[in-house]
């Protein structure tokens, strides 16, 4: 069975095709013209919308908020998945890396327990969900890492995040002490007793921090899984993290950092919601600006997935990328960071057909059709 999607503004990663066509068979895309396919046995009219390669996202922990949307509240892992499958196939997303957190006891709903959970409901319940979904483990590097080096045997894992939360040192995404504190008091109810107990905790483990990431990265590296650091503050954090195997830095936290991160050549993932509001809401680097200096290849959706279709739409519209450019951060550029560029991320022949139609609301992308694999598996708002 032939698809062709026709009449659409065509976004390759070089150019964009103004009124294009797409071939699609057996679930990977045939033909790329500006004349409708030779033969198809369905049409989809992208009435001059775009069409675009379907979202990439390597960075959002929608799941555990998913399970536990409140503190009292803890719905079924594979109930929420199921949702938020179809969810993020209304976002576009049509590949997902679920950030879950391998931290012991961190805070209240985030526990090994619930990670594992998560990581055994996703490998069971993959095959029957509408879009692809992988695993991205948030590993605390002040605790034990038994259970990290068990799931990293997961072949779902597709990132590991070096995570330092021992923030009572003024490191990482909350430079001020006081202000980590009044977060999670405020976020999880936390008590000054129970974050003093975090403290010490990870305090305990100050001194076996470089061992513990290494011993990670060797794991991840012979598994061919991709390292990325996590709220980079230096740029001597910077080249202790890219020394032992990280190629991705995740939310630097100021300039310093990513410009180093830059000069050694590795990836830069902010924040798709950052764009949006257009600030950081810790205060930190903004991502239109650091977009705009150069300093950006990967946009994530962190904490809001809609806001992943959305960004690139605003860097273009703003004059500071280009539109094939911007759509490559959620994409492409993701897509290679992780190593799944052979198979998705583009609008490229030979490549599996994950596919979005989008069109504009009040001057807003929405999308009307996503494809994963060939397959309609969400209409929105176009004629077929």
């Amino acid at each position: 069975m032939k698809l062709g999607i026709i009449n659409g503004k065509i976004i390759k990663p070089d150019g964009v095709i103004e009124k294009g066509c797409v071939g699609i068979e057996d679930g990977r895309i045939i033909d790329i013209r500006d004349t409708l396919p030779d033969t198809c046995d369905n049409v989809i009219d992208a009435n001059g919308g775009y069409v675009m390669p379907g979202i990439i996202d390597i960075n959002g922990d929608d799941m555990e908020t998913a399970i536990s949307p409140r503190p009292s509240s803890r719905f079924p892992a594979d109930f929420a998945l199921l949702q938020l499958d179809r969810s993020n196939a209304v976002c576009g997303i049509t590949t997902k890396l679920h950030a879950i957190a391998y931290f012991e006891d961190e805070l209240n709903g985030h526990h090994i327990g619930l990670s594992k959970e998560i990581a055994k409901t996703i490998a069971h319940c993959r095959y029957s969900l509408l879009t692809n979904h992988f695993l991205h483990i948030r590993c605390e590097i002040s605790t034990h890492l038994e259970d990290v080096l068990e799931v990293i045997e997961s072949p779902l894992v597709k990132l590991i995040s070096l995570i330092d939360h021992t923030s009572r040192q003024g490191q990482g995404q909350f430079l001020d002490p006081e202000q980590y504190k009044e977060y999670y008091e405020g976020v999880y109810g936390l008590s000054d007793a129970e974050i003093d107990r975090i403290f010490r905790t990870k305090l305990g483990y100050a001194n076996a921090k470089v061992q513990n990431m290494r011993e990670v990265a060797r794991k991840a590296l012979a598994k061919w899984i991709s390292i990325a650091s996590h709220d980079d503050d230096s740029s001597q954090k910077v080249e202790l993290v890219h020394s032992i195997g990280a190629r991705i830095s995740e939310f630097p936290v100021t300039l310093d950092a990513a410009n180093r991160t830059r000069k050694l050549g590795m990836t830069i993932c902010m924040g798709a919601p950052n764009v949006v509001l257009g600030r950081s809401t810790s205060g930190n680097l903004s991502s239109i600006q650091a977009v705009a200096a150069g300093l950006v290849d990967v946009l994530c959706s962190d904490y809001n997935p809609a806001s992943m279709l959305y960004s690139p739409f605003i860097l273009w519209k703003q004059g500071i990328l280009t539109l094939p450019d911007a759509v490559k951060m959620v994409t492409l550029n993701p897509a290679k960071a992780v190593g799944m560029d052979y198979a998705t991320g583009s609008i490229e022949i030979g490549k599996r057909a994950d596919i979005l139609v989008v069109t504009e609301q009040m001057g807003i992308p929405v999308v009307a059709r996503t494809i994963v694999s060939g397959e309609v598996v969400y209409a929105g708002g176009c004629a077929v």
